[in-house]
């Protein structure tokens, strides 16, 4: 089976950075940097196994989630190109929004 390439949204890394800025001004930087690789890791085995995680119609057809670190990420999978689309890092406490 080939491999997905697991590619990033602008916005999806814009959340990231701005969660990092976020818990290193009012967490610590140690957890910052604990949180934001965890969040970065969690779609590591995406290229071998996109449909690893659940698909949640809350966020759109197809969308699939991820929950880690009190976190969505969110992602959906493209089989023609063989792309795995990360869309959003979301708090898993905000209003579920539609991604596509």
């Amino acid at each position: 089976m080939p491999l997905y390439k697991v590619d990033w949204s602008q916005s999806a890394g814009e959340d990231v950075r701005e969660l990092f800025d976020y818990l290193a001004e009012n967490a610590s930087l140690q957890d910052a940097q604990n949180v934001t690789e965890r969040i970065m890791r969690s779609t590591d085995r995406l290229a071998e196994f996109p449909r690893l995680y659940e698909a949640d119609p809350r966020f759109g057809e197809g969308v699939r989630r991820i929950a880690v670190a009190g976190r969505f990420v969110l992602y959906e999978v493209d089989d023609q190109a063989q792309i795995v689309r990360v869309l959003t890092v979301a708090g898993q406490r905000q209003k579920p929004q539609k991604y596509n």
